[in-house]
């Protein structure tokens, strides 16, 4: 009886620290080989939330040009004026005049303002943008540098792929631009929303509706509209 209780007792000490260790060991390994996976899976899920978000704004933006004729905001005398900041903490901004009520005080039946049917948009925050970057902003303003080289900083757009703006000097504009983007995050919004657009990786940074530069962060723009 003693030597069957002993060997009971010793058969259920658990593991050894040998055992601990190599157990240890195998699930660092999992976790090396499923992490990136992981994080993969969550960077393109956070790309198709702004994806989706950007054919929303898109939405809205057709219906406030099919009421007020412009791609501008209205000033507090209901004219369309380009605004450049497009931060939704400005009330004259593009974003700010979207998500405004149509029964706020501005809709006067001055200018355009009798025209205005919003909200157009449901909520747009420049502090907190849907699924990638910092802050986000939607400056609407005249085009420039038409038929030249795309480049990051043109307020133009090499729509069609073949290395040359396409919207023509003067034209209204309206994109989005978004901070703190990396080259990854890129890549992934990129792929949903321009797939095919450039044949190398520089080329895919500025032609196609969505450009890219790794400066400050790295910086966003995606095209909305133009007129």
């Amino acid at each position: 009886m003693t030597k069957k209780m002993l060997r009971t007792t010793r058969g259920s000490q658990g593991f050894t620290l040998v055992e601990m260790i190599g157990v240890l060991a195998i699930i660092a390994i999992l976790m090396a080989l499923l992490l990136p996976k992981v994080f993969s899976l969550i960077g393109a899920s956070n790309a198709r939330s702004l994806a989706a978000a950007v054919r929303t704004f898109e939405t809205s933006i057709v219906n406030y040009y099919a009421d007020i004729g412009s791609l501008y905001p209205l000033n507090i005398a209901g004219t369309p004026v380009q605004e450049g900041s497009g931060n939704s903490a400005t009330a004259t901004s593009l974003p700010a005049r979207l998500t405004l009520n149509s029964s706020d005080a501005l809709n006067v039946g001055t200018g355009s303002w009798p025209r205005f049917r919003g909200p157009y948009l449901e909520k747009f925050n420049s502090a907190n943008p849907p699924g990638l970057g910092i802050t986000m902003t939607m400056p609407s303003v005249s085009a420039n540098n038409f038929g030249t080289a795309p480049l990051f900083t043109h307020r133009n757009f090499d729509l069609d792929g073949d290395n040359d703006n396409d919207i023509a000097n003067g034209s209204q504009v309206t994109y989005l631009f978004v901070d703190d983007v990396t080259q990854s995050q890129f890549e992934e919004i990129d792929g949903i929303i321009d797939s095919g657009v450039g044949s190398s990786p520089a080329q895919r940074r500025v032609r196609g509706r969505v450009k890219w530069q790794p400066g400050g962060g790295g910086q966003l723009r995606i095209y909305l509209a133009s007129q």
